[in-house]
């Protein structure tokens, strides 16, 4: 789990599209796209929250998850726009 100097935990969508997320409790997150990674640095306390949202609009898909933790290498690479 990747976090930074304030304590978020960096979360992945699973496209490499802009998303934004309106909690229950208000807390809001913008997924921004960066070297084709969509991420955002969510609150530890919404985490849990923001990684049980599932993917409901595809019967074939099923109820499948849409975020994931997001590793180092895709924080380096989101951090720094790409590149090695």
């Amino acid at each position: 789990m990747e976090t930074n100097e304030l304590g978020q935990v960096a979360l992945k969508y699973h496209q490499p599209i802009q998303k934004y997320v309106r909690l229950g409790n208000n807390n809001e997150y913008l997924f921004v796209v960066r070297a084709n990674i969509s991420l955002a640095w969510v609150n530890s306390a919404d985490v849990e929250n923001v990684l049980s949202i599932r993917k409901s609009n595809c019967s074939a898909c099923g109820n499948k998850p849409v975020f994931r933790y997001a590793n180092s290498d895709d924080v380096r690479r989101w951090g720094f726009g790409g590149g090695r």
